[in-house]
């Protein structure tokens, strides 16, 4: 099953040593769980886009008075739920005040179950 980790970043400083972010890309590549990830632009550079009634209608980030940031993403394939997590325990985005959010992916093979 795939799960979207979503890297929250405080608005703080660091608050100590966390892993190396690509020796966890490398590890995770080279096991084949990681399947996609990038670092994200600024909360400025955001945009919302919401059709109102047939209108476009296009916000400029940042959006909410918020002390974290989502700094990136990354995609990872694992077995169950419980791999998934023991893999964002591991990610630097989990550490130092930050946080990994784990999105399991809705099954697109039909079945609605989890």
């Amino acid at each position: 099953m795939r799960y979207l980790f979503l890297i929250h970043e405080p608005d703080v400083p660091d608050r100590g040593p966390t892993p190396d972010i690509e020796d966890w890309v490398r590890r995770h590549d080279a096991a084949g769980s990681r399947v996609l990830g990038e670092r994200l632009r600024p909360a400025a550079d955001v945009r919302r886009v919401r059709v109102d009634d047939g209108r476009t209608v296009v916000t400029d980030g940042p959006f909410a008075e918020s002390k974290e940031v989502i700094g990136g993403f990354d995609v990872v394939e694992a077995p169950d739920l419980a791999a998934a997590l023991a893999i964002a325990a591991e990610h630097p985005g989990a550490w130092g005040g930050s946080t990994v959010e784990v999105h399991p992916f809705w099954p697109t093979d039909g079945d609605g179950s989890a």
